[in-house]
């Protein structure tokens, strides 16, 4: 399944340095070879797989009292 993100320009000319120096053939490689190499998400809050939940703060707090 392929699917679009969006991010700013600077952070597209800083894959493109990347795929160009480690002579990465997609931004998926490039991209997972980061994750890999130690970038992790921390967190994913209210993460599903259509789209964010809305939460509050103080309910990410509460919840994480849990």
């Amino acid at each position: 399944m392929v699917t679009t993100i969006q991010v700013k320009e600077t952070t597209k000319q800083m894959l493109d340095n990347l795929k160009i120096k480690v002579k990465g053939s997609s931004y998926d490689q490039i991209i997972q070879s980061l994750l890999s190499n130690g970038v992790q998400v921390k967190d994913m809050f209210g993460s599903t797989k259509k789209r964010p939940l809305k939460f509050s703060k103080r309910d990410e707090l509460n919840f994480n009292k849990l």
